[in-house]
C-alpha cells in the first residue's frame, strides 16, 4: 500500500513538471509582430550597402487573388542602407512598426555592382546568423536588386516565391541555367576553385510592371525573365556568359535533366534543324597531364526522343537514324568546346575540372592551386567523347513535307 502511495505521489509530481514545461510559451511569435519577407535584394551605392525587401501584405492576398477589392498590391518594398549588411538591416526598426522576419525569404537578389564590390560580407552575415536560409535562392541581376523587387508577375501573387519556382521550372525542364541556393553557392566558393556561376534576372520592356492598375491589362509591356550566367570567383563577379555557353557548363557538369536539344539534319541540310528530347544524360569528368600542361577530357552520354524533323531522310533505315544520332553527338560537343572557352575566358573554372584534377594527382593540384584559375586553366585544353541514342523517332518515317511530296506524285 506504502509503495503505491509514493509511485501515485511520483507521477503526480512529475505530470506537473510537465505541465509546467509544455505551457511555457516565452519563445513565441506573434503573426502581428512581425513583417515576413518574400524577397530580398543587395546593392552597393555611394560606398554603402543597400539592403531591399519585399514584405507580404497578408490583407491584400487573404482572398487568393492579385489584390484585394482595393486594388492594393500583394507586397510592399522598402530600402535601408549602412556600412555592413547586418548594420543596414538593423535599422529596418527606424520606419517599420513590425520586426522583419526572414525564415519565409524565398530569394535573395544581388546587384552587378555589389557583385563587383565583393560579397565577403552577404556570405558572412548567412553563416553566422541563426534566422538566415543557406537554402534561399540566389539570383545576379545587371539592374539594381530593388528594381527586381518592385515588378510584379502576372498570375502569381508573391513575386519572390514565383521567381524561385520559375528557376527550378528552368533548371528541371529546359537545363539551361542551374537554380543556385546560398548553400551551393558557399559550397563552391569554399571548393577546390573557389569558383560558381549563378543565374541572372533581367527586366524586358522599358514600363516596369509595378502597380495593380497596369496588370488590369491582358498583356504586360514588361516582364521578369531570367538571363544570362554570371561567373563568381572567390567573393567577386569575374564575368558573364551567354545562355547558350551556360547550356554547354549544364552538360558538362552533368546538370542536364530534360531538355530540347536542336541541331542540323546534315551537312547537306545545314538551315533544316531536327529537335530532340533529351531524357537521360550521364557526364564523367577525367583530367589529363599533358606534358606541362592539362587536358580535360568529357565523356556525355545522352538519350532522348525526337520531336522535330523536317529532314529528308528516311527513319526506316537504321543508317538514317545512326546519321541523325552523329549530328546531335557533334552540336553536344560543340557546346562543350564553345562554353569552355568561354569560361576559360573568364578565368573561373566552374566545370569541375580542378576538382578532378585534385582527385587524380593531388600532389600537383596542392602545388598549383593558388595559380589554377589565373595560369593554368586558361591554357587547358578539352576533348570530348559524345555519343547520343534516339530511343523513339515518334509515328512517322518521313516528314511531313517528304509526305506530301508522295501524296502528290
Amino acid at each position: 500500500m506504502r509503495y503505491r502511495l509514493k509511485c501515485t505521489v511520483c507521477c503526480v509530481l512529475l505530470l506537473s513538471l510537465l505541465c509546467i514545461v509544455i505551457t511555457g510559451c516565452g519563445s513565441r511569435t506573434e503573426l502581428n509582430e512581425i513583417s515576413i519577407v518574400s524577397a530580398s535584394g543587395v546593392d552597393w551605392k555611394d560606398g554603402k550597402w543597400v539592403m531591399s525587401y519585399q514584405l507580404v501584405l497578408p490583407q491584400a492576398i487573404s482572398s487568393h487573388g492579385m489584390g484585394n477589392s482595393t486594388g492594393a498590391a500583394p507586397v510592399n518594398v522598402f530600402s535601408t542602407s549602412g556600412d555592413t549588411i547586418r548594420g543596414a538591416i538593423s535599422k529596418a526598426s527606424y520606419e517599420m512598426s513590425r520586426r522583419l522576419y526572414f525564415s519565409q525569404n524565398q530569394i535573395i537578389v544581388v546587384s552587378e555592382q555589389a557583385a563587383e564590390h565583393g560579397l565577403t560580407n552577404l556570405f558572412d552575415a548567412y553563416l553566422r546568423n541563426p534566422d538566415s536560409r543557406e537554402t534561399v535562392s540566389v539570383f545576379l541581376t545587371k539592374l539594381s536588386a530593388r528594381q527586381v523587387l518592385e515588378h510584379l508577375i502576372p498570375l502569381e501573387e508573391i513575386p519572390g516565391e514565383a521567381i524561385e519556382r520559375m528557376s527550378l521550372n528552368e533548371e528541371k525542364n529546359g537545363s539551361t541555367l542551374p537554380h543556385m541556393s546560398m548553400y551551393r553557392v558557399l559550397l563552391d566558393l569554399l571548393g577546390p576553385t573557389k569558383a560558381t556561376g549563378v543565374a541572372s534576372i533581367d527586366i524586358s520592356g522599358e514600363d516596369p510592371l509595378n502597380s495593380m492598375q497596369k496588370m488590369s491589362k491582358t498583356y504586360s509591356s514588361s516582364k521578369i525573365k531570367l538571363g544570362q550566367l554570371g561567373i563568381l570567383r572567390e567573393d567577386k563577379l569575374a564575368g558573364w556568359i551567354s545562355h547558350t555557353n551556360s547550356y554547354g557548363v549544364m552538360w558538362m557538369r552533368n546538370q542536364i535533366r530534360n531538355s530540347s536539344l536542336w541541331f542540323p539534319c546534315s551537312s547537306e541540310q545545314p538551315a533544316e534543324q531536327a529537335v530532340m528530347r533529351v531524357n537521360r544524360t550521364k557526364t564523367k569528368l577525367k583530367a589529363k597531364k599533358d606534358g606541362d600542361s592539362w587536358k580535360l577530357h568529357v565523356q556525355i552520354r545522352a538519350k532522348g526522343t525526337l520531336l522535330e524533323y523536317p529532314c529528308d531522310s528516311d527513319l526506316s533505315k537504321p543508317a538514317s537514324v545512326e546519321e541523325l544520332e552523329k549530328a546531335a553527338a557533334a552540336k553536344i560537343a560543340m557546346l562543350v568546346q564553345d562554353s569552355f572557352k568561354a569560361v576559360q575566358g573568364v578565368k573561373a573554372d566552374i566545370l569541375g575540372f580542378g576538382e578532378a584534377v585534385r582527385l587524380q594527382y593531388p600532389k600537383e593540384w596542392n602545388a598549383m592551386t593558388s595559380r589554377w584559375n589565373e595560369e593554368i586553366f586558361p591554357e587547358t585544353k578539352v576533348e570530348t567523347d559524345v555519343q547520343v541514342t534516339i530511343e523513339r523517332t515518334g509515328m512517322s518515317t518521313d516528314s511531313f513535307r517528304k509526305m506530301q511530296s508522295k501524296a502528290g506524285s
